[in-house]
């Protein structure tokens, strides 16, 4: 019996060898698995790092481009007239040559043909530009292209027919930028 107690005691002293050598390799592989995880977050920090970066400059960026359009915008406005003054500076050219002769001459004949001459060149330049005029006399009544500024009782004319043209309308392109003024018949 002394023979099996000690084979009992030896398998206890293996087991709690194999225990002890189980739960140290359990505390390694929890101690490694532990370890790796710190890795892991520290490589996912720096990850983050680097792509809250990015999106920080994408923000930048991103603002810099709305500064930048709304300047090119601003400036493009404040331009846009150039290649029409630019047309116009002749026409006013004329107008303050014609001007300079009448003062110097004073022939009214020689002034009113030079004012028609300078009222030709501004409706080309107009016409270059998309702007054409209404036409409103012995028509229709049209409120999108006539403003009626007189309604007058006409033998004449049929009802709602333009009898005068009090100012001249414009549309630019096709759309009217002002309307003509007119005198209709009732």
């Amino acid at each position: 019996m002394e023979n099996k107690d000690m084979e009992n005691q030896e398998q206890i002293k293996e087991i709690i060898n194999e225990q002890e050598s189980g739960t140290a390799a359990d505390e390694k592989k929890e101690v490694d698995e532990i370890t790796a995880l710190r890795d892991e977050l520290e490589k996912q920090q720096e990850e983050n790092k680097k792509y809250y970066d990015l999106y920080l400059r994408s923000l930048a960026e991103m603002d810099n481009f709305k500064k930048r359009s709304a300047r090119d915008k601003e400036e493009y406005s404040k331009y846009a007239a150039t290649p029409l003054i630019k047309k116009l500076l002749p026409v006013m050219d004329d107008l303050e040559r014609a001007l300079t002769q009448f003062n110097s001459s004073k022939d009214l004949e020689a002034l009113s043909k030079g004012v028609e001459m300078i009222a030709r060149k501004l409706q080309e330049v107009m016409n270059s530009e998309g702007v054409e005029q209404v036409e409103a006399l012995g028509k229709p009544f049209d409120p999108e292209y006539h403003q009626p500024l007189l309604v007058e009782e006409s033998d004449e004319h049929p009802e709602n027919t333009i009898i005068e043209e009090l100012q001249t309308g414009y549309t630019l392109h096709g759309r009217v930028i002002r309307p003509s003024l007119v005198k209709v018949s009732k």
